[in-house]
């Protein structure tokens, strides 16, 4: 009982919070990732987390209702954490919707493994290239430094406020919003500006049959666009996302 008071617990109260954090964080919690390399990354990172937060773990409860709580409380902390990060991997699909609407390319559906739905081309390659870059830029070691700096404002077994929480939850839906519009920008102007045109010669050249030309001279356009534009996109994503967690290690 007191090797399981002094090691076990404390090892199972930060796996709770971590597990259930990197169980919904984008690219380690697709179907791609095998999920015994989660719990092994899960069990390996909690473990070398434990010796840091053990004095500020609370002891092992007396009873089994205080423990279910306590248990309750850590995993509700750390899908919060995960669906923070998970959000703003959102503003990329949403970038890929406008960005399918912008070109035409609604229709041309493909597999999401990160939402095992049927979502637009645009949007399947920039979540894909989302999940690469949080992994090429270790953005999945500041989740992990933000779990352990979350027990500084949030000590285990206790739930933030629920109006913060629904305000965190409002701001992180608006900048996700803003972000993704920013983000398809280029691509849905020059789409527009190519509808505007073509909607010009219409009306200049009746005869002209507008849609047949239109519509793949609008995709190369797009697509066009969308490679010039990538770089930049995704530098600006990495480092709204990376600022993210930045700000939160340090709350």
């Amino acid at each position: 009982m007191e090797l399981a008071a002094t090691l076990v617990f404390p090892f199972f109260l930060v796996f709770c919070r971590l597990g259930a954090a990197l169980l919904v964080f984008p690219a380690l919690s697709d179907d791609a990732v095998p999920a015994r390399l989660r719990l092994l990354a899960a069990v390996a990172a909690a473990a070398v987390m434990v010796p840091l937060l053990t004095p500020t773990l609370p002891t092992l409860p007396g009873t089994t209702g205080e423990l279910a709580l306590l248990v309750f409380a850590e995993l509700v902390m750390g899908l919060l954490l995960g669906l923070g990060a998970r959000l703003f991997l959102a503003a990329l699909s949403l970038a890929g919707e406008l960005i399918a609407f912008a070109a035409g390319l609604q229709a041309a559906t493909l597999f999401d493994p990160g939402s095992n739905a049927n979502s637009g081309a645009p949007t399947v390659f920039l979540t894909l290239t989302g999940g690469m870059l949080i992994l090429a830029l270790n953005l999945h070691h500041d989740l992990i430094r933000a779990v352990a700096a979350s027990y500084a404002s949030f000590p285990a077994g206790q739930l933030p406020p629920v109006a913060d929480v629904t305000a965190a939850v409002v701001q992180i839906f608006a900048e996700f919003s803003a972000l993704g519009l920013q983000l398809a920008a280029p691509v849905v102007v020059a789409g527009l500006l190519t509808t505007a045109l073509f909607g010009l010669l219409n009306r200049l050249i009746p005869q002209l049959q507008v849609f047949f030309v239109s519509v793949p001279l609008t995709v190369i356009l797009a697509l066009i666009m969308l490679a010039a534009a990538l770089p930049l996109m995704l530098q600006v994503w990495g480092g709204v996302v990376s600022e993210r967690f930045s700000v939160l290690q340090t709350q």
